[in-house]
């Protein structure tokens, strides 16, 4: 009995708890590869619209190739594929195998289901998936000339083949490989839909857990890596001349290569499979005087740098004219800044002739103004404590001056011609 009891709880202490276990190190997201989802056969009512929904929520993107004649007859279907934003490729008219036909059955197979799709108010994408994968060099050429690119696949999931939504999971996550084109091969118009609209949640859930992504099709018909959208805040909204800050840069969705990011620091980079990306900002430090800086971070996110500059000092030069008795006389009023500002700075001096508008302009430390000193005035000096405005009386007599104007004025030199 003891010796049963000893074996029971050896037993008990070699058995690993949750607890013991070693815990279970979490994949990068897109650190594995794209995975491509393609579905043919569609549109069909009972189906199509639960997958686009069902996909929305996910945030998983996929291509649909339609069948010509199914388009046709239920246009709406297709445009609402259309607006939820995924793309839509050519399967031919009637799925027809295109090597069994003439070159210009091909043509006119894939001309008309091009033409439904038009007709349907939406503008399709450039790809073809031949049915049954049947192709030949005979078909290439046809599609060539409709300007189609054919694309097959690499992960058949045969869901068409009556499968159930457990199984069809496990044949899809079962022959993805990592870092290879992974296009999978799903229908949304055959009888067993069903089952495949069910089989898609735990799919994708596993896939992503393994770090994988999913992908559209470029051009070619091959995975091309999301572009993620970018925001870039700052960790306060307002800073000083001179400060730092940290800029965290989000990406809305991991991505297969690295994301480059401009900010006001510079180029942020970040890693394939990560969201976030970080750097310090150093607001640039300045001896002009400023208004409030606003550095745009993004479409909603504003960085404000406040100027800690203070306001320049002003001052107006000395200033002598002397005056005429004949016309007034302007003089120039000169204003300095001991430092220049971004933007323009009225200044008005007061003098006993009154008042004088300067206007210093933007960057810039010196600003002039013209005031006017009436005929004959007599001695003026004022302003002893800023700047000092002499006049000095005129130097000439009214006589002399006008004697003096007339001397310098060259007449012109008319010729009479002879009368006699």
């Amino acid at each position: 009995m003891l010796r049963a009891l000893l074996v029971a709880l050896a037993a008990t202490l070699l058995v690993p708890t949750p607890a013991d276990a070693k815990p279970r190190t979490p994949v990068e997201p897109c650190s594995r590869g794209l995975v491509a989802l393609t579905f043919d056969d569609g549109p069909l009512a009972s189906v199509t619209p639960q997958m686009v929904r069902l996909l929305t929520r996910l945030e998983v993107p996929a291509t649909f190739f339609m069948v010509g004649n199914r388009v046709a007859a239920d246009p709406e279907l297709v445009r609402l594929v259309d607006r939820a934003g995924f793309a839509i490729g050519n399967h031919t008219w009637e799925h027809a195998d295109l090597t069994s036909q003439t070159r210009a059955e091909a043509r006119q197979a894939l001309a008309d289901t091009q033409q439904a799709l038009l007709d349907a108010g939406v503008q399709p994408t450039d790809l073809a998936r031949p049915p049954y994968g049947a192709v030949d060099d005979r078909v290439r050429r046809a599609m060539a000339s409709e300007g189609l690119v054919p694309v097959l696949w690499t992960v058949d999931s045969r869901d068409w083949t009556g499968l159930t939504p457990k199984q069809i999971e496990r044949s899809v996550v079962a022959a993805v490989r990592p870092h290879r084109t992974n296009v999978v091969l799903q229908h949304d118009g055959v009888t067993n839909s069903p089952a495949t609209l069910k089989a898609l949640p735990g799919e994708i859930a596993t896939l992503r857990e393994r770090g994988y992504c999913f992908a559209d099709l470029d051009a070619a018909g091959n995975p091309t890596p999301p572009v993620p959208r970018t925001s870039v805040r700052a960790d306060h909204q307002r800073i000083a001349e001179g400060d730092r800050v940290r800029l965290t840069v989000r990406l809305d969705r991991p991505t297969t290569r690295a994301t480059r990011v401009p900010t006001p620091a510079g180029i942020v980079r970040v890693p394939a499979g990560e969201l976030v990306g970080r750097t310090w900002f150093r607001a640039p430090q300045d001896p002009v005087d400023e208004a409030v800086e606003r550095i745009a971070l993004g479409p909603r996110a504003v960085l404000r740098v406040l100027d800690d500059d203070p306001a320049p000092v002003v001052t107006v030069e000395d200033t002598t004219v002397t005056a005429s008795p004949l016309l007034p006389t302007t003089a120039t009023i000169t204003v300095r800044l001991d430092r220049p500002r971004d933007r323009d700075l009225p200044v008005v001096v007061r003098t006993p002739l009154g008042a004088v508008d300067v206007v210093v302009p933007a960057r810039e430390r010196v600003g002039t103004g013209t005031l006017t000193a009436p005929v004959g005035t007599t001695r003026l000096r004022a302003g002893e404590t800023t700047a000092t405005l002499t006049v000095r009386p005129p130097e000439q007599t009214w006589l002399e001056a006008a004697r003096a104007a007339v001397a310098e004025v060259r007449w012109p030199l008319i010729r009479l011609p002879r009368t006699f």
